[in-house]
């Protein structure tokens, strides 16, 4: 029976065998097995091969990864900053706008005040020269035509009135509903804006996580399983 022993020196034991060794009591030489030793390397340079390509593909994913993740914070960081500059905006724009608006109907109030004084002072002067001048031609008929145009006046005057209140009160109402339900409808629309883009920020940002979360178990089993793959190669060459 021939005992082998591999050993990583190839000129070691090597034959021719002299007398020496029989002579000295050895019945058996420990030669290498130079087809074992070939195979060892072989297996050991393509472990290295692997392990260098692994690394490399692992520094590699985290480098693409970590790119990833900026842009992605880049992208969110960016997207909520217009959202709220967005948001400034519209906010900016719904204050100038309910500002045109109480001063346009300050200025309309105003105006059909002035038009409502103006009106009764007319119709107030007219009468008034009317009556004086009726009082002085028509001496006799002052009483009559005093009562007659005193009905006229506080009648017109009371319809002028009348018309005047009712017209402005209509107005100021349906200005007041007009800009009520106008700001209603922005406060609803700016809310619903924001609520979106908080959703859809949200779910990008869970949906990057996801993604890297993958990529992550993804990685790590293919780590997980090369190194189960030359753990058993190196269990069955030294069996």
């Amino acid at each position: 029976m021939s005992v082998r022993v591999v050993l990583a020196s190839r000129d070691y034991g090597r034959l021719p065998v002299g007398n020496g060794h029989a002579a000295a009591g050895l019945s058996a030489v420990f030669t290498p097995d130079a087809g074992a030793t070939d195979a060892v390397d072989a297996v050991v340079a393509g472990a290295a091969f692997f392990t260098t390509a692994f690394f490399g593909a692992a520094a590699f994913f985290a480098g693409a990864a970590a790119f990833g993740a900026a842009a992605f914070f880049a992208g969110a960081a960016f997207l909520a900053g217009a959202a709220f500059f967005a948001a400034a905006f519209f906010a900016g724009a719904a204050f100038l706008a309910a500002a045109f608006f109480a001063g346009a109907a300050f200025f309309a109030a105003a105006f059909f005040a002035g038009a409502a004084f103006f009106a009764a002072t007319f119709f107030v002067a007219t009468f008034l020269a009317a009556t004086f001048f009726a009082a002085a031609f028509f001496a006799g008929a002052a009483f009559f035509a005093a009562t007659f145009f005193t009905a006229t006046f506080l009648a017109a005057t009371f319809f002028a009135a009348t018309f005047f209140v009712a017209t402005f009160l209509a107005a100021t109402f349906f200005a007041a509903a007009f800009f009520a339900g106008a700001a209603f409808f922005a406060a609803t629309f700016f809310t619903a804006t924001f609520f979106a883009a908080t959703f859809f920020t949200a779910a990008a940002f869970l949906a990057g996580a996801a993604f890297f979360a993958t990529v992550f178990l993804a990685a790590t089993f293919f780590a997980a399983g090369f190194f189960l793959a030359v753990a058993m190669l190196f269990s069955f060459r030294f069996r």
